[in-house]
């Protein structure tokens, strides 16, 4: 039941938290937070340095509940926090519980989480982390080194923009403490000598299957792309299928959310089993800005035709040199090939604002093994239900 009294005085409203140092702290307590607030309405939490706690910097929110209730129009904004989570986990730098129209996450600075001795799920720490019934944020340029965030069991309207490593300079300059507060600095805690853990982010592919009646529009998507930190430019779609071409930090989130399109299959492709990246392959540095064209096809039933074709991949680099010269000809800055059962997804990536016609032509130019190589790999090859008889490999198009 949300909390929404009918006596409004109850309400903790207006207060402000900033320039505040907060370090080594919740060590009695590990559950403890630097800052948390919890059935709030209008507060400010602003330019606040948190360092060193056994548990998250800061959480907003209590109640569990997508309904409307007693809290709204809540800030978290420049404020600087690192080296949390030193004991617990299901943690976050920021974390936040139930709708709170007109409130905004931004500009924030999260790094540093510790390896926690004591954590029951080892990966499930986050920078950002928005709980159950969270709804109605404005998540926006937070710097933290990796999209390492979750959105678990989240409510509707909420809008993920610009956060991750490639937020402004600028920002990460005037997060924390302002210049008339940082005499502070000089009572700021030792770090513990504890690890530091690192995201490992590999690219994952989801593929989602429609009835042909339920198959999203592309408005549709793009507004599924906003409230679930997803570029729309990651998305593809061909006949009834969708899919998705993100980062396995991403997985565990996609995974709840995606089931709010009514596909009637979600598949994901995180088994990446030939991956060809030009700066490895070719000694090149990659182009600033990529496309990516996705394509998909089957191999054929017989397992053992699949396992010669997964042995001509695993020693192609060594035993097929004439192909890597190819893809670096044409251009390629990455080709990689998932695999789910026996379906496969294809991920072309070539320098944004170039066609893949124009570029692939190139792979085979005074390079007659590229094209035996083809002819070899046609007969292990077939089309994905939905293709037409002569039709192998399909090409998924962007979401416009």
């Amino acid at each position: 039941m949300p909390y929404n009294p009918s006596d409004q005085r109850e309400i903790s409203t207006d207060d402000k938290i900033e320039n505040n140092l907060i370090t080594d702290v919740t060590n009695e307590d590990w559950g403890a937070l630097g800052i948390g607030v919890g059935y709030v309405q209008g507060i400010k939490i602003l330019h606040n340095e948190i360092s060193d706690v056994s548990y998250s910097g800061i959480s907003m929110g209590w109640g569990w509940t997508k309904t409307p209730n007693a809290m709204k129009n809540n800030t978290i904004s420049a404020n600087k926090i690192h080296h949390y989570g030193k004991h617990l986990y299901d943690v976050a730098g920021i974390y936040t519980l139930s709708a709170q129209p007109g409130s905004f996450i931004t500009e924030n600075v999260i790094d540093s989480i510790y390896k926690a001795p004591y954590a029951h799920l080892p990966e499930h720490w986050f920078y950002l982390y928005t709980d159950e019934g969270s709804s109605y944020f404005t998540i926006k340029n937070n710097w933290t080194p990796a999209e390492k965030y979750l959105q678990n069991a989240n409510g509707p309207n909420n809008l993920w923009e610009d956060n991750g490593p490639k937020v402004s300079e600028k920002i990460k300059q005037n997060a924390g403490l302002e210049k008339p507060f940082q005499y502070l600095l000089n009572e700021k805690a030792a770090y513990s000598n504890s690890a530091i853990n690192q995201a490992v982010d590999q690219s994952v592919v989801f593929e989602l299957i429609f009835k042909s009646s339920d198959v999203p529009t592309d408005h549709a998507l793009k507004t599924f792309a906003k409230e679930n930190n997803l570029l729309t430019s990651a998305i593809y779609k061909w006949n009834n299928r969708m899919v998705i071409y993100t980062s396995s930090l991403k997985v565990e989130s996609l995974q709840q959310t995606l089931k709010r399109l009514n596909a009637t299959e979600i598949k994901l492709y995180d088994d990446l089993f030939y991956d060809f990246k030009r700066e490895k392959n070719c000694g090149d540095k990659p182009a600033a800005e990529w496309d990516n064209i996705i394509l998909s096809a089957n191999l054929v039933k017989d397992e053992k035709m699949q396992n010669e074709y997964l042995k001509y991949h695993k020693t192609q680099f060594e035993k097929w040199p004439e192909i890597s010269k190819g893809f670096c000809n044409a251009e390629f800055q990455r080709l990689a090939i998932f695999k789910k059962d026996r379906q496969l997804m294809l991920i072309i990536s070539i320098p944004k604002g170039k066609k893949l016609d124009d570029l692939n032509p190139k792979t085979t130019l005074n390079n007659p093994k590229v094209d035996e190589w083809n002819a070899i790999m046609k007969k292990y090859q077939e089309g994905i239900e939905g293709t037409k008889p002569d039709e192998v490999w399909v090409f998924f198009k962007p979401v416009e």
